[in-house]
């Protein structure tokens, strides 16, 4: 299975040595520049870059430069630090926006020269994206104890859909370029992901013979005859269980050389874990399915994961040995997830990359792009292993949430990918094993498979 050096490259992430190297100048360092800067330009740009306070250095260099001080340098790109990356803790005030020609922005800086600098401090307002600032700020959850859409200050601004942050950095470099036509700024391609979370293995197999009573009892009194007549005939052998989808999913994945990453809920017996007991000896099959289909797989930790230790940590255990792997990968089930414990929960079991960073409710981008990014722990002013990979379009929002038409919701899909495909990012889907039923959702699974061929034309 993957490795932290197979995950580097399945996203993209390798950085070359001899890529273009920039320079920049600030008179305060602080761990806050520097993880911006590995954002902007190690995983968007492609560049290598170093920071530093010798000016008479600086002063001296030939390569790319960039002034990140107050100080006035003679012919040197200059972004003006507002003083957010000097700050340390969490600040309750948040960014005032403004608006240049009908783009968003924050952190402004008054009296730049429009062809040396820019108008705003792009390293601040990137930052407080990708840190997830306003997570750690005061905010209301919603019934799940979530940080839900309608809590973004993009949300706020009717620009969730838009990936802003690389859109920023999209200008920042076509800024670099005007006045540095001659640097190479490496050549990057959209990327697209397919992952699918397992909330229940099965709909009607493996569920023991308790729980089918109890169900066909259930469709009976609900008066549900078209549930019960599928219901019987999975059981009798005579049709296949709707959400058994492994080997044709992975399949088509695999010919259309689409990255595929299942997350299983790995818990059963609680009245938001309701999947197929995890030793009950089905999985094993589905593991070695998709083993054999070349598709990846990691855990969709359960409800009350997020912020329990010990759960986490036996659900994890579990999980690998079962699978026979080692489980790196995870989503948090009801993308329950708490931007000061999860993160370091889950980096304390072996977790190396988090795909919960998105919203439910609603199509967007979380954090204001699709790039990846490290987790950075404000309570203690550092960077830790944890890789968010952001998605921007569940199944959910369209199915659960706004119930729209495939139709519609296809065209929400194809028009988020666009934008993304303009700053050369990732389109990452997230489906559920359900939504392929054309009993519960008509039409999604036929969505998907239309969808996800033409991203590839994209």
């Amino acid at each position: 299975m993957l490795n932290k050096q197979g995950l580097h490259a399945l996203l993209n992430l390798e950085l070359k040595s001899d890529n273009a190297f920039v320079l920049i100048y600030a008179t305060e360092l602080s761990p806050r520049l520097d993880y911006v800067c590995g954002f902007i330009f190690n995983t968007v740009l492609k560049l290598n870059y170093r920071i530093t306070n010798q000016l008479n250095d600086f002063k001296a260099s030939h390569e790319l430069k960039i002034n990140y001080s107050a100080e006035l340098i003679p012919n040197v790109f200059s972004i003006h630090p507002h003083g957010l990356l000097s700050e340390k803790g969490i600040q309750e005030n948040k960014p005032e926006a403004f608006f240049k020609n009908d783009h968003l922005y924050f952190y402004p800086n008054q009296n730049t020269n429009e062809t040396t600098s820019l108008h705003f401090d792009i390293f601040s307002a990137v930052f407080y994206f990708i840190s997830r600032y306003e997570e750690w700020q005061r905010y209301s959850k919603d019934k799940h104890q979530r940080f839900e859409a309608a809590e973004s200050i993009l949300f706020k601004h009717k620009l969730l859909q838009v990936p802003v942050v690389d859109r920023w950095i999209l200008e920042f470099k076509l800024r670099l370029l005007a006045q540095h036509p001659t640097v190479n700024f490496p050549p990057k391609q959209f990327k697209l992901i397919s992952t699918i979370d397992v909330d229940n293995l099965y709909a009607y197999q493996s569920k023991g013979a308790l729980r089918t009573v109890g169900a066909v009892a259930k469709d009976i009194i609900k008066f549900d005859f078209v549930n019960l007549k599928e219901r019987l005939l999975v059981l009798r052998g005579k049709k296949a269980d709707p959400f058994n989808i492994y080997e044709e999913i992975s399949d088509f994945c695999f010919e259309l050389k689409i990255p595929l990453i299942y997350f299983f809920l790995f818990k059963s017996g609680t009245k938001f874990d309701r999947t197929v007991k995890p030793n009950s000896g089905a999985f094993e099959k589905v593991f070695k399915l998709i083993k054999q289909n070349w598709a990846l797989f990691g855990i969709h930790p359960s409800y009350n994961s997020s912020q329990n230790k010990e759960l986490l940590k036996n659900e994890i255990q579990l999980f690998s040995k079962v699978s026979a792997c080692k489980t790196i990968l995870s989503r948090q089930h009801f993308l329950r997830f708490d931007i000061r414990s999860t993160p370091n929960l889950l980096i304390q079991n072996g977790i190396i990359a988090d795909f919960s960073m998105g919203f439910a409710s609603m199509p967007g981008f979380r954090a204001g792009t699709s790039h990846p990014f490290y987790y950075y722990d404000l309570s203690e002013e550092k960077v830790k292993d944890l890789l968010f990979v952001p998605f921007c379009a569940m199944d959910g929002a369209y199915t659960v949430y706004e119930k729209i038409d495939p139709q519609t919701a296809f065209h929400s899909m194809f028009e988020l990918a666009k934008e993304i495909k303009k700053t050369e990012g990732y389109f990452i889907s997230v489906y559920h094993e359900r939504s392929f039923s054309n009993h519960l959702y008509p039409g999604f699974g036929t969505l998907y498979k239309n969808l996800h061929q033409k991203l590839k034309e994209l």
